[in-house]
């Protein structure tokens, strides 16, 4: 799983993204439950981990494989209220994500997270 999708999907689970960077893989740091972590080292610890014992991780939790019938970035806001606004706002956030793969530049990278960031809390106001 690629780092922006790591990250994604914890900014769904609800992580909060701090504006400290990991000094291992220079990705952002997050708070979860109190605890504040590198989700992509996480993630790749867990997946080593995982292949040593042979065991998949579950679908739809940080880290495991995209549930099915949701997009490239794990977003599905099928019947959202205000479709077309959810609609364009999910595309939006898709192409996000794919920006913040190709993007070089840690600054950059870290500015378009945090806008992914404001474009969840969107999608989540809309759900309301």
């Amino acid at each position: 799983m690629k780092p922006d999708e790591v990250m994604a999907a914890w900014l769904l689970k609800g992580g909060k993204m701090l504006a400290k960077t990991c000094k291992e893989c220079g990705c952002p740091m997050f708070e979860y439950k109190g605890r504040k972590f590198c989700v992509v080292c996480e993630e790749q610890a867990e997946s080593k981990e995982k292949k040593k014992e042979g065991v998949e991780s579950t679908a739809g939790e940080p880290g495991g494989p995209i549930p099915a019938g949701q997009g490239s970035a794990g977003f599905s806001y099928a019947g959202t209220p205000g479709t077309a606004l959810g609609e364009a706002l999910s595309a939006t956030l898709v192409t996000l994500c794919e920006r913040i793969g190709e993007e070089p530049d840690p600054e950059r990278c870290l500015v378009l997270m945090n806008t992914l960031k404001k474009g969840i809390e969107a999608m989540q106001l809309l759900k309301m």
